[in-house]
């Protein structure tokens, strides 16, 4: 267990020999109000401790400093409005995409599983500790490679997958790809042996393609019961009717205002420069290539069919179809 004031983030975490090792700012919860925590750590100076917690006590946290919920997510699909949406909800703290996540499960891996998820636990333990109350992680959309090592860190919590479109999904990232895929396309990128281990892939739209259907069968691996899958076209409706009550948070009238207000700007526009909202499904399914569209049916949409199979099963329902 971790032994530290309130209102000390965790920006940065290390696992060495001797235990792990958090950084520690004074950074007040509700100023947590960025896309991104990093955003929030840049654009606030504050002091830093770094604390030692031995290797012998990691993962010594109590069950009731887990997270009341797990977003994970394809990437470009709608999950970081889910975040800032459940950001309006005052009873709540939203870490998105914190960096420490990050550092513990980034490949390649030397620590054993076991450590790997004591070190997440210790680190909700710093999290709840900062938050004073219920508090939800938003991952990073890599951090679904590692989904069952989080959902094992912390068994009692419910999670979500924000999925979308595939067509759309690709031609997001093959436009504009995130940081940690800049370097990742082709042969021995960090990433390539969970997305394309065989090397496979005869083109960045094939490979974009794997990196969904990995997504997928990643998410398949979860305990159903424990997940909801939360298709884009269904935001912003889903994050009070479907994601709030699966992480059993009670939206009242006013919050679902306030949700409904947030949900007309961009949700990652920086903070105090807002941008008004345009969904642009027709504008990415219009620019989608033919390779890309091939590469979709061959190697996204069957792991997504399977997924939505396996979840509508779980609940007597008819799957539903995030597809053009």
């Amino acid at each position: 267990m971790l032994e530290t004031r309130g209102n000390r983030l965790p920006v940065r975490a290390a696992l060495r020999p001797d235990g792990l090792y958090l950084a520690l700012r004074d950074i007040h919860p509700e100023e947590l109000r960025d896309a991104f925590m990093q955003e929030t750590v840049t654009r606030i100076p504050a002091a830093e401790t770094v604390v030692h917690i031995a290797r012998e006590d990691i993962g010594k946290a109590d069950a009731d400093t887990a997270p009341a919920g797990l977003i994970f997510h394809v990437a470009r699909c709608g999950s970081t409005l889910i975040s800032q949406l459940l950001k309006q909800h005052k009873s709540l703290v939203v870490y998105a995409e914190p960096l420490p996540v990050n550092e513990i499960l980034v490949p390649p891996q030397a620590w054993p599983r076991q450590d790997l998820v004591a070190a997440l636990r210790s680190l909700g333990d710093a999290l709840a500790r900062h938050a004073g109350k219920p508090y939800v992680l938003k991952l990073s959309s890599w951090n679904t490679f590692f989904c069952d090592i989080l959902a094992e860190a912390f068994p009692a919590t419910p999670w979500v997958l924000s999925i979308r479109d595939p067509v759309e999904v690709g031609v997001s990232i093959l436009a504009q790809r995130p940081g940690w895929l800049r370097d990742t396309v082709g042969p021995g990128g960090q990433f390539s042996a969970f997305v394309d281990p065989q090397d496979l892939s005869r083109s960045p739209e094939e490979f974009v393609a794997r990196l969904y259907g990995a997504f997928c069968d990643a998410a398949a691996g979860l305990d159903p019961q424990r997940g909801r899958l939360v298709s884009y076209e269904g935001l912003p409706a889903a994050v009070w009717e479907v994601v709030a009550p699966h992480f059993a948070l009670t939206i009242d009238a006013a919050q679902r205002a306030r949700m409904a207000e947030a949900a007309k700007t961009h949700a990652k526009a920086p903070l105090g420069k807002a941008v008004q909202f345009v969904r642009d499904a027709a504008t990415k399914q219009a620019a989608a290539s033919p390779e890309l569209r091939q590469a979709i049916d061959a190697f996204a949409r069957p792991p997504l069919h399977r997924l939505l199979a396996l979840h509508a099963q779980t609940r007597g329902e008819a799957p539903c179809n995030p597809s053009r």
